[in-house]
């Protein structure tokens, strides 16, 4: 009878060593893959920010020299201003789906990646 004791406890001691080391284990999981998450959305924004920097000044060069050649500003930021339209139409026509499938299939990869 001692020994049928002592397999109960030993087994119920065994049964909660495993259930702590799992919630151990799925807790890991679960801060590995919010800190996946939270550095690409960091590392997005921040390549997001330079980029629109990047397109700003450019677009400023771009207007100025426009202007210079044009001989009016108002026409030389027009027709940056026009550029950025026909792009944004065109994003919106033919690549709308294609950028949101994009964006939704790397959020997936990244919520699913297992290294």
């Amino acid at each position: 009878m001692p020994e049928e004791q002592d397999f109960f406890k030993d087994t119920k001691q065994k049964l909660q060593q495993y259930v702590q080391q799992r919630i151990l284990l799925l807790r890991l999981q679960a801060t590995d893959k919010v800190s996946r998450i939270a550095s690409a959305v960091i590392t997005s924004v921040l390549i997001f920010i330079i980029g629109l920097f990047l397109l700003v000044f450019a677009s400023i060069t771009a207007g100025f020299w426009l202007a210079s050649i044009t001989g009016s500003l108002i026409a030389g930021f027009g027709i940056v201003a026009l550029f950025y339209f026909l792009v944004f139409l065109f994003i919106i026509i033919f690549l709308k789906k294609m950028l949101q499938n994009l964006f939704i299939n790397k959020l997936i990869r990244l919520f699913h990646k297992k290294d």
